[in-house]
């Protein structure tokens, strides 16, 4: 099955409607404000400033028209360089070129805002696990009006995201289990995306306890003996999937011989090929080694 792909989607929906092609203009920058739905963090754009200030803008805005305005979808760093170049008396971002959307629902204008910033930048720990929870809950969403795709919801944003389903798995613990506190610790790199995964394991008067007067147990960064079983388990996992497909490609081959001779001879090559591959899977328990050296944890930390 070939993986998800979200960007074929957006272009798939934008097909429903001619008028959702857009067109440049150049638009005040005072009637351009922040999407509400961008959750990802707007640092200091001081370099970007330099960069636009010294060549210009290199990629328009990508908008959309609401509530009399416009809403960016795409390029909050941008607007904000730009606004702060404007208010020091940079007239020449007092309009702004900007993609416009004329026609896109909420859902494909959030999934929009997703995937450019998952392709602009490195992502936060914190923006990742957030940006798994809306994948889940906009592709819930575009199921419900009638889109059709297939596959486990939690398998295809782990495609769209590059982890593991496991990954996504510790992910959502995160999102419905760990504390509101505790998340907004993570959410400031106080603790770390292990430490939070965790927490989120415990019960919430543990978590409090937590909360209440163990700073240092939360704020360590050191895997626990479960975490580590399941890096191992995925690593194992992705090594035979590997191995799989190599072979699934190879029988493939094989199987489109018309040659009855040489298809017979392929095959006793193949045979010889499958023994040599299960000899060179992994051992689970030298992964394990690995994984415990790697993090400096043993079992008699975790007892």
């Amino acid at each position: 099955m070939s993986k998800f792909n979200l960007s074929q989607l957006l272009n798939d929906k934008s097909k429903e409607s001619e008028s959702m092609a857009f067109k440049v203009e150049l638009i005040p920058i005072e009637k351009i404000r922040p999407s509400e739905m961008n959750k990802y963090t707007v640092q200091d754009v001081s370099e970007l400033k330099g960069s636009i200030e010294l060549m210009g803008l290199q990629q328009n805005l990508l908008v959309r028209l609401a509530n009399g305005g416009y809403e960016v979808i795409s390029g909050h760093r941008r607007l904000k360089a730009m606004k702060e170049l404007h208010a020091e008396g940079n007239e020449l971002y007092k309009r702004v070129p900007c993609k416009v959307i004329k026609t896109v629902d909420d859902v494909q204008a959030e999934l929009q805002l997703i995937l450019a910033n998952s392709t602009a930048r490195e992502l936060t720990d914190y923006e990742k696990v957030y940006q798994s929870e809306r994948l889940q809950v906009l592709l819930k969403d575009l199921k419900a009006s009638g889109f059709k795709f297939t596959g486990r919801t939690r398998q295809i944003v782990a495609d769209m995201m590059g982890v593991s389903s496991s990954q996504v798995g510790r992910m959502d613990s995160i999102n419905k289990k760990l504390l509101p506190e505790l998340k907004e610790e993570f959410k400031e790199g106080n603790i770390s995306i292990t430490a939070a995964y965790d927490l989120s394991r415990l019960p919430a008067d543990q978590q409090r306890e937590k909360i209440e007067g163990k700073a240092e147990d939360v704020k360590g960064g050191g895997e626990t003996l479960n975490v580590v079983v399941e890096n191992a388990i995925d690593d194992f996992e992705k090594r035979l999937k590997s191995l799989t497909n190599s072979f699934g490609r190879a029988l493939e081959s094989v199987n489109s011989i018309s040659d009855l001779f040489k298809r017979a001879k392929c095959s006793e090559e193949l045979s010889a090929l499958l023994k040599k591959m299960g000899a060179s899977l992994p051992d689970p328990a030298e992964i394990l080694k690995e994984e415990f050296e790697r993090n400096q944890v043993t079992i008699y930390d975790e007892l």
